[in-house]
């Protein structure tokens, strides 16, 4: 009777945190600003940006640029943007939309022209590539809503860029499943180390991509 009952309050036990906890998560409270996003470090960047006395637009385009730095296979300065934001003194909701259109001269005869045919642009060609859009809609965001200027809310990715971060897990997997698709370009050796993708925890330094951003800034 008595195993019987403890496999019973067992039972209940696992059901309870089964439902409540395995599967959810704890919410997250605090008195000075939250950020999420999928990368503490980028989470830090925004976090700094609002002790620093910047508001949710700027914590959002650091935040943005960090992930840029740590994990590139996510999000970049190369790709777009969109922006939805709240403004609370007025009760109104704005947004952008930073996605970049075809270039203006990629037409359907340059693109015979240069032996490219049939209904789709090859995955790998240059020329499916739009415009980018993010490094413009990350001005706009600030110019239109943040409280600091550019060079502020993107010292944090600077400083990520420039003297290194310890590579995450995902981040590492994600690179190094996706890794054959740079190996034929010839500045591969700035998104690796010593001709592969980072491993979990390595440091990675892109000073490339930390001068991109100062010359933003």
């Amino acid at each position: 009777e008595n195993n019987t009952q403890r496999m019973t309050t067992n039972k209940a036990s696992m059901s309870f945190f089964s439902d409540n906890f395995w599967h959810t998560r704890s919410p997250v409270y605090g008195l000075r600003g939250v950020v999420s996003s999928s990368q503490p470090l980028a989470s830090e960047a925004g976090m700094r940006i609002l002790q620093m006395g910047g508001n949710a637009a700027d914590a959002a385009v650091a935040a943005a640029a960090a992930l840029n730095v740590t994990q590139p296979c996510s999000t970049g300065i190369g790709g777009d943007m969109f922006a939805i934001y709240y403004d609370a003194s007025s009760k109104s909701v704005k947004g952008i939309n930073g996605s970049g259109r075809c270039p203006k001269a990629l037409t359907i005869d340059k693109l015979n022209e240069i032996g490219i045919q049939g209904e789709k642009i090859p995955s790998q060609s240059v020329h499916c590539i739009t415009v980018p859009g993010a490094a413009q809609g990350w001005c706009d965001v600030i110019n239109d809503w943040g409280k600091l200027d550019l060079n502020q809310v993107l010292k944090p990715a600077i400083e990520l860029a420039e003297e290194g971060f310890p590579v995450a897990p995902k981040a590492s997997s994600w690179w190094s499943s996706n890794f054959y698709q740079l190996k034929p370009y010839p500045n591969v050796n700035e998104l690796s180390i010593n001709g592969r993708a980072p491993l979990p925890g390595e440091i990675f330094k892109n000073p490339g991509l930390g001068r991109t951003f100062r010359m933003l800034a």
